[in-house]
């Protein structure tokens, strides 16, 4: 049989391994007596491989914005993660951060889903017909609604993704831009937006402490929300600009245009999702 040709390995100044199969000492990266390989760099070589290939992802992913989905599109996929799966480990980190920082950024509490003006007509309406025992929430099913719809609205973030989808593949329907063109693009702007949110909401905890230390009043909570959610849908707005220019070079009036549709199209498929989420956890408890 054919022996690989030895190399050296990358540690082999600095370390020497017993081959387990013939007992030889060797600092290459194959046995020069029976050809195995280093165990170790066989149980390792996964785990380098996906840690590459995650920090490849990000780094393409907002260097320009749209980068990582154009690479994708015209078959560039040596060294990066899979849409899906670059958007499923950024959503892990994401919940991991939101833990540690204390705030519920898309897990909403049932007197949220029960008084925002946009969906109270209908969530206060699901509630009475599902719960005509309660005149209103106690405070024990208050609490169990909360920890499930917290655990609900990390499951179904998916679900916004084909929806927004939709939304750019009919922007895109002169141009016969395929589904999964859309469906790339919008796995990986959720994944932007998801990392965006995990820097952001860290910094806000800390300086929602010191406020709160001092005293926060009602207007002041209220400036700081617009303020953040201005925020928000600026840096958002941003890389949807830059994007639909790199993956499907839009004119500049076009990709302004585009840009507040989708915008537009994310408020609506966000207050779609709350109403999901509280449906799915209301008729779970």
């Amino acid at each position: 049989m054919k022996r690989p040709l030895e190399r050296p390995h990358p540690d082999a100044t600095q370390s020497t391994w017993i081959c387990p199969s013939c007992g030889s000492a060797v600092t290459t990266l194959y046995c020069g007596s029976c050809g195995e390989r280093r165990t170790a760099d066989v149980a390792a070589e996964p785990m380098r491989r996906f840690v590459g290939r995650l920090l490849a992802s990000l780094r393409a992913l907002a260097s320009p914005p749209g980068r990582l989905t154009a690479d994708w599109i015209s078959g560039r996929r040596v060294g990066y993660l899979a849409p899906l799966s670059l958007f499923l480990w950024v959503n892990v980190a994401f919940f991991l951060v939101q833990s540690a920082s204390g705030l519920g950024i898309l897990a909403w509490p049932l007197r949220a889903h029960l008084s925002d003006d946009s969906i109270a007509w209908l969530t206060t309406r699901l509630f009475a017909q599902h719960r005509p025992d309660l005149a209103a929430p106690s405070a024990a099913y208050t609490d169990v609604f909360n920890v499930l719809e917290s655990v609900h609205a990390k499951a179904l973030v998916i679900a916004m993704v084909p929806a927004f989808a939709a939304a750019l593949a009919v922007l895109l329907l002169d141009r016969r831009e395929p589904f999964r063109h859309a469906l790339t693009f919008a796995l990986h702007f959720f994944a932007f937006a998801l990392l965006w949110l995990c820097a952001l909401f860290p910094m806000l905890a800390v300086v929602l402490r010191l406020i709160f230390a001092r005293g926060m009043t009602q207007p002041l909570a209220h400036s700081i929300d617009l303020a953040v959610s201005g925020l928000e849908a600026a840096v958002l707005a941003w890389y949807l600009y830059v994007a639909a220019g790199t993956v499907f070079g839009l004119s500049r009036p076009r990709r302004l245009l585009s840009v507040l549709v989708l915008v537009a199209a994310l408020f609506v498929i966000l207050k779609a999702y709350h109403v999901v989420v509280f449906a799915a956890t209301l008729y779970s408890t």
